[in-house]
């Protein structure tokens, strides 16, 4: 089980056995995706929705205390949210699985190679 919290532990995640995949996006995101069927959620995030690029409604769950974006969903997620991993409380969480995508590689700054073995997507779809 990973945990995941805000600065102050004021709003939690508990998810529950290995998150499904690791993601990579922009120059340096790092998202943990898991099903919200399989998280325990402390607290009461503060959210706030912006339309994406490609016109899809994408939430941001943030503690109301300290301000921390702990995750992102919306309707095209399917039931998944994409946590923030610099969130997770202890960082052996994050050496379980290796990144398997990347998105808005069109973006990707030249001196950076891409994820090693992962989907690569152009933007976000």
């Amino acid at each position: 089980m990973a945990v995941s919290s805000c600065l102050y532990k004021a709003l939690e995640i508990e998810i529950q056995g290995i998150p499904m995949a690791v993601i990579s996006g922009g120059a340096f995101g790092f998202n943990w995706v898991a099903a919200l069927k399989d998280v325990k959620i402390t607290g009461n995030p503060k959210t706030y929705s912006t339309k994406a690029n490609t016109g899809n409604i994408v939430t941001s769950h943030l503690c109301s205390n300290c301000g921390v974006t702990l995750w992102r969903d919306g309707p095209p997620s399917n039931g998944l949210m994409y946590l923030k991993a610099g969130t997770l409380n202890d960082f052996k969480d994050q050496k379980l699985v290796t990144p398997v995508a990347e998105t808005f590689v069109s973006k990707r700054l030249g001196w950076l190679g891409s994820v090693l073995g992962g989907i690569q997507k152009q933007e976000m779809q």
